[in-house]
């Protein structure tokens, strides 16, 4: 299964920065008063909030109210990291990845292992990727899964993936089916296209459950429609295994219910061709194309033959 490397661009939002000296400038930086904001936080991170320190390194990185800067920004991101904060700590790790400082992986990994340590998810999951690629550390499969597994523990979706993927192959843990799909499932229903992906394949080939093809087909449409490439390859590959149906009248009656285009479905006209995943109480869920995009319905069972 696909391990998902991972770099987050994303800044931390500045509504988490909560201290009391920072208030103020949350405050006007939230009226996009980002002059005003950097003289708030200034006046703090110079009496050592390291709140304000990260957010100066922000502003300094993204040019917000200053002219950007990436000196000034490692600056306030470096003393706010040496205070401990493990957000500045993830930032400067990935401004090493990303070559925008001098240094070399082996510089993302120490500050990942320091917010690792700290407790800090997005950084054990980027350090279980250092590990398990051998990218500025030596090459350990068994502290990778380890890094993973924290971090998944603390709802990382992304590590919930590639930890079930290393439980799935025994790779740096004793390989178990029941453990992969625990994970691939925790991370599939919060919407990770790669662990939808992976847990239709380990629905269809009966890995860890009993085997299921509408329920393959179900995650395989999940994953398609979330910008899986493979997924659709995977829908083909499972639809012989589905009963085909047609549709018998000219409109189509639906209900909610893990539905996932109301408008195509009522859309649908005498002939199209269904696949009929499961029926409950006079109702059918079919996967359908229109416009070469998947989709599932809840359908009548009076309206398809």
């Amino acid at each position: 299964m696909r391990i998902l490397p991972w770099l987050s661009l994303v800044f931390v939002g500045v509504s988490t920065l909560a201290s009391a000296d920072y208030e103020a400038g949350l405050d006007e930086y939230q009226r996009g008063h980002y002059a005003s904001a950097i003289h708030e936080w200034r006046t703090a991170a110079e009496r050592g909030n390291s709140d304000s320190q990260f957010a100066l390194g922000m502003m300094f990185e993204r040019g917000q109210g200053v002219s950007a800067s990436l000196d000034e920004a490692y600056k306030w991101y470096r003393l706010a990291a040496d205070n401990g904060l493990t957000d500045a700590q993830v930032r400067l790790a990935e401004l090493y990845l990303l070559e925008r400082l001098d240094g070399d992986p082996g510089s993302a990994a120490q500050w990942f292992e320091r917010a690792a340590e700290a407790g800090n998810a997005a950084a054990q999951f980027q350090l279980g990727l250092l590990y398990l690629e051998g990218e500025g550390v030596d090459e350990n499969a068994e502290l990778a899964a380890r890094w993973f597994e924290l971090a998944a523990e603390q709802g990382h979706v992304a590590a919930q993936n590639n930890i079930g993927s290393l439980y799935e192959t025994g790779r740096g843990v004793e390989q178990s089916y029941t453990r992969a799909f625990e994970w691939y499932e925790r991370a599939a229903k919060q919407n990770d296209p790669f662990a939808q992906n992976n847990l239709g394949a380990m629905h269809a080939r009966g890995h860890g459950v009993e085997r299921n093809h509408a329920w393959a087909v179900f995650w395989f449409v999940m994953a398609a429609q979330g910008g899986n490439g493979l997924a659709q390859e995977n829908i083909n590959a499972s639809l012989p295994n589905l009963e085909e149906k047609q549709i018998a009248g000219s409109r189509v009656n639906i209900r909610a219910g893990a539905s996932t285009d109301f408008e195509r479905i009522a859309s649908l006209t005498k002939g199209t061709t269904v696949y009929v995943l499961g029926s409950m109480d006079g109702w059918s869920q079919v996967y359908f194309e229109q416009g070469n995009a998947p989709a599932l319905g809840w359908i009548s069972n009076t309206l398809i033959e």
